[in-house]
C-alpha cells in the first residue's frame, strides 16, 4: 500500500503548483510551447506580406491569449487565497483580449483594418479590462518592505491603504507620462497625421497600459513577492503589454489606421509570459523573519516618484503659459485632473501620518505603563511607588525655611503600609506557581478594592505589596490597615480549593507630631514599614504592626 502511494505522489509531482525544491515538468513544457508560438510569431511577421502577416500575428496572439487564461484558470483551481485571486482576475483579462483579437480576425481577413468604422464592441468591453488586471496585479501575493507583525483588522488596513496609494501613484505617474509624451511629440504627430479620430483609442490603450506598467515598476521596487519568479514573469508581461501600447500610440498619430505586425508580437509575447507565471510553483509559507527596514532613501524615492512626474508635466504646462503657447484641452484637462489626483495623494497621506502618529502615542502610553506597573496584578511597581513617596513628602515641604520635609496638618500625613503574604512559597509547591500566581492576583485585587483613588497600591516584588496612605480623612491610617488586614486574610478559592491566605502587615505613619524624625528619602521610609512587617511576621499572628521610634516598643494589632 505505500509502495502505491509512493508511485501515485511520484506521477503527480511533475505537475504540481508547490514549491518543492526543482521545477516542475509542466513549467518547461510550458516554455517550449511558449518558445516555439513565438518563434512562429515572428516568422510569420518577417517572412509574409503585410495582409497575411496581420492575419497570422492576430491568430497567434489569439492563441497566446487562450494559452494564458486556459493556464490562470486551471492553475487557480490547486490554490487558495491570494494565488487564487491574482490567477482568475488575469485570467479574465486574457480571455477579454482573446474574444477582441477574435473580433478583429474576419476585419483583417477581409483587408480591411479594425477600427476604421469605429471601436468595435469586445474593445469596447476589453478597456474594462485593464482595471482587472490592475487588481489581479495587486492581489499578486507580496508583503511591504518593512513589514510588522500585527492584528488581523491592522494587517487588513494595511493592504487596503497600500491598494488605494498605488492606484494613485499609479494614476498620477501614467498620467505625467502620457501628458509629457502629448505635449512634446504626440500633438504634433496627430496635427501634421491622419486625424484625431485614429488616434483617441490608441491613447487610452496607452494611458492604461502605462499604468500596467507603472504598477509593476512600484511592486517590484517597493515590495517583497511571495513568489519573485511570479512577479518578474507577470510583471515583465504586463510591462510588455504596456510598451507595446505606449509605441502603437505613436504609430497611430503618425499613421492612423495601421496595424504593424511586430505591433502584435508585442501582445503576444506578454500574454505568453503570463502563461508561464500561471506556472510557476507557489512556494511554501514561510513565517517573515522581520526584515530590516527601508533605508530612508527607498522611502523618499517612494514618496517623490509620483511627485517628480507630476513636476515634470507642470513645467512643460508652464513653459508653454511662460512663452505665450496656448493650451488645447487634453493638457487643459489633463493638468486639472492631476492635480485632484496630486491632492486626493496628500489627503491620504495626511490620513496616514494622523493614523501613525495616534500609533506612536498609543505605543508610548502602553510603554510607559509597561514600565511603570506589574504585568501580573496591573498595580504599580517599586520605580512607581517610591516616585509617588517622593512626590508625597516634597509635597509636604516647607519651602520658606529648609528642605527638610515638615507636616502641619492632618492632610499632610502620609503613611507606608507594607505586606507579605506568609506561606506563599509553600503556595507554589502545593498548588503550582499558576495557583501563586492567581493568589496575587487575589490580593492585588483586595488591597485594591479596600483603599482609595488617592491612595498607590504597587506590588514591590514577589509576593511584598506596598500602599502609600496619602493625606488625611474620615479613616486613619491604623483603621485602613485593619481593614486591610482583614480583607487581605479572607478565605478564597485557589486552584478550585479552599484556601485562607495569611499576611504579616507593617505600616509607618508620619504626621506633625513625628515632624522631628521624619525620613528624607522614600527608602528609609519603606524600610521602616519593612521592619515592622518583619515583627508581625516574627509574632506569626497574621496581624498589623505599627512603627515606633523605638523598635523595643512596637504597637502591634492583630486580626
Amino acid at each position: 500500500m505505500l509502495k502505491l502511494r509512493n508511485v501515485v505522489v511520484s506521477a503527480h509531482s511533475p505537475w504540481r503548483l508547490t514549491g518543492s525544491g526543482r521545477t516542475p515538468r509542466v513549467l518547461w513544457c510550458a516554455i517550449i510551447a511558449s518558445l516555439a508560438l513565438l518563434g512562429l510569431d515572428v516568422a510569420f511577421a518577417v517572412l509574409l506580406d503585410l495582409r497575411s502577416a496581420r492575419v497570422a500575428t492576430d491568430l497567434v496572439s489569439t492563441a497566446a491569449q487562450f494559452a494564458a487564461a486556459a493556464a490562470c484558470f486551471w492553475t487557480a483551481r490547486r490554490v487558495r487565497g491570494a494565488e487564487r485571486r491574482w490567477r482568475v482576475l488575469v485570467g479574465l483579462t486574457a480571455a477579454g483580449a482573446m474574444l477582441a483579437s477574435l473580433s478583429i480576425a474576419p476585419t483583417l481577413l477581409a483587408g480591411d483594418l479594425p477600427h476604421r468604422q469605429g471601436m468595435s464592441p469586445a474593445y469596447a468591453v476589453f478597456l474594462s479590462f485593464y482595471g482587472v488586471a490592475l487588481a489581479g496585479l495587486l492581489s499578486l501575493p507580496t508583503d511591504p518592505v518593512d513589514s510588522r507583525a500585527g492584528s488581523a483588522g491592522r494587517r487588513w488596513y494595511g493592504a487596503h491603504r497600500w491598494h488605494a496609494i498605488t492606484l494613485l501613484d499609479c494614476l498620477l505617474i501614467a498620467g505625467s507620462l502620457v501628458l509629457l509624451q502629448w505635449g512634446t511629440v504626440l500633438a504634433p504627430l496627430v496635427q501634421t497625421g491622419p486625424g484625431l479620430r485614429p488616434f483617441r483609442f490608441a491613447l487610452t490603450h496607452q494611458g492604461a497600459g502605462l499604468i500596467l506598467a507603472t504598477a509593476v515598476v512600484l511592486i517590484a521596487c517597493f515590495r517583497r513577492p511571495r513568489a519573485p519568479a511570479t512577479l518578474a514573469l507577470l510583471g515583465t508581461g504586463l510591462l510588455a503589454y504596456g510598451l507595446t501600447t505606449n509605441v502603437m500610440a505613436y504609430v497611430a498619430a503618425e499613421y492612423g489606421f495601421h496595424l504593424p505586425p511586430w505591433g502584435l508580437i508585442g501582445f503576444a509575447l506578454a500574454f505568453l509570459l503570463v502563461f508561464l507565471a500561471a506556472f510557476v510553483p507557489v512556494p511554501t509559507p514561510t513565517p517573515p523573519e522581520g526584515p530590516a527596514p527601508p533605508s530612508p532613501r527607498a522611502m523618499w524615492a517612494h514618496a517623490a516618484l509620483p511627485y517628480a512626474a507630476l513636476t515634470a508635466a507642470g513645467l512643460l504646462i508652464l513653459g508653454k503659459l511662460t512663452t505665450g503657447a496656448r493650451l488645447d484641452r487634453f493638457e487643459t484637462y489633463g493638468m486639472i485632473t492631476l492635480l485632484v489626483l496630486a491632492l486626493l495623494r496628500q489627503m491620504v497621506t495626511l490620513a496616514e501620518n494622523t493614523r501613525l502618529l495616534a500609533e506612536i502615542r498609543e505605543r508610548e502610553r502602553q510603554l510607559h505603563h509597561q514600565a511603570f506597573h506589574d504585568p501580573l496584578t496591573g498595580l504599580a511597581n517599586r520605580t512607581l511607588f517610591t516616585r509617588r513617596l517622593q512626590r508625597a513628602l516634597i509635597q509636604g515641604t516647607d519651602s520658606d525655611t529648609t528642605h527638610t520635609p515638615a507636616v502641619t496638618s492632618g492632610e499632610d500625613t502620609v503613611s507606608v503600609l507594607f505586606l507579605d503574604l506568609d506561606g506563599f512559597k509553600k503556595v507554589n509547591d502545593t498548588f503550582g506557581h499558576a495557583a501563586g500566581d492567581e493568589l496575587l492576583q487575589i490580593s492585588a485585587d483586595r488591597l485594591r478594592a479596600e483603599t482609595r483613588a488617592i491612595d498607590t497600591v504597587a506590588r514591590l516584588g514577589g509576593d511584598e505589596f506596598g500602599v502609600i496612605l496619602d493625606g488625611g480623612g474620615p479613616d486613619d491610617p491604623r483603621r485602613i490597615g485593619e481593614r486591610l488586614a482583614t480583607a487581605i486574610q479572607a478565605p478564597c478559592l485557589l486552584a478550585g480549593r479552599p484556601y485562607t491566605p495569611r499576611a504579616s502587615l507593617g505600616l509607618v505613619t508620619l504626621d506633625s507630631t513625628s515632624t522631628s524624625t521624619r525620613p528624607a528619602t522614600p527608602d528609609i521610609l519603606i524600610h521602616q514599614a519593612d521592619l515592622a512587617m518583619y515583627t508581625a511576621k516574627r509574632a506569626q499572628t497574621g496581624g498589623l504592626v505599627i512603627y515606633q521610634p523605638d523598635p523595643s516598643t512596637p504597637t502591634t494589632i492583630t486580626n
